[in-house]
């Protein structure tokens, strides 16, 4: 996550220190609660792990991964053994870096029952092959509910987003005014401008949130983006 001026880390938020209560009981060496509006629009929140939640935005660019398929499906996606499974999402292990330190992962959805979808993803991980027990899974599973009601709360009060902008953190926002941006310049549909978006990504070896944030501050030159007119 980014730091606010001041250089130092803005202190968790509530959902964090949520699961910092759990921690103990289940054990895991990093954790990030992501709230979301759908595949195409994430924001981690305040006082995640960068290492996930970075791998989170990669999941995202490229529409594949567990967080993925945990948004698509709405279940829970458990691996004892991240590296044994990376058949699953050939491009996302390609695309994920040797020294990437997770093993075993569960990824639960948040699922908003007034809500009536899923609002975000809860990931822990660890270091090793430690896989997690159905004891463990049933406990995060009763995290993952709490979560839910949180975010879903802050979510209408409006607390949630307003805090990423207080302290600077990766917004899903950023996404979606580059994407605005791309469609208008392209002439063509939000999905259309998503492709390009995530197609330029993978070819720089970054995220569309890295990319979106460059073209935001000035870096880099939408024109660049957008290429040549498809058709």
């Amino acid at each position: 996550m980014t730091a606010p001026a001041g250089g130092r880390a803005a202190p968790p938020g509530p959902e964090l220190l949520v699961c910092s209560a759990v921690r103990g009981a289940v054990g895991w060496d990093r954790v990030a609660v992501i709230a979301t509006d759908g595949l195409d629009h994430r924001l981690p929140l305040t006082g995640s792990d960068p290492v996930l939640a970075h791998w989170g935005d990669l999941q995202q660019s490229l529409a594949e991964g567990p967080g993925a398929d945990v948004l698509t499906t709405g279940a829970a996606v458990l691996l004892d053994d991240l590296r044994a499974a990376s058949w699953l999402w050939p491009v996302l292990r390609a695309a994920t870096p040797e020294a990437f330190p997770v093993h075993s992962l569960a990824v639960l959805p948040l699922v908003g029952r007034r809500a009536g979808g899923v609002v975000g993803v809860l990931a822990v991980a660890r270091d090793a092959v430690v896989p997690f027990t159905e004891p463990q899974v049933g406990l995060l599973t009763a995290l993952a509910d709490l979560l839910a009601a949180v975010v879903v709360h802050r979510s209408a009060s409006g607390d949630l987003f307003r805090e990423a902008g207080d302290v600077g953190a990766t917004s899903g926002d950023e996404v979606s005014v580059v994407l605005g941006m791309l469609a208008e310049r392209l002439g063509t549909r939000a999905d259309e401008a998503l492709a390009r978006l995530r197609a330029f990504a993978f070819s720089a070896g970054s995220t569309i949130h890295e990319v979106a944030r460059t073209v935001l501050e000035g870096e880099l030159d939408l024109d660049r983006v957008a290429g040549p007119r498809w058709g």
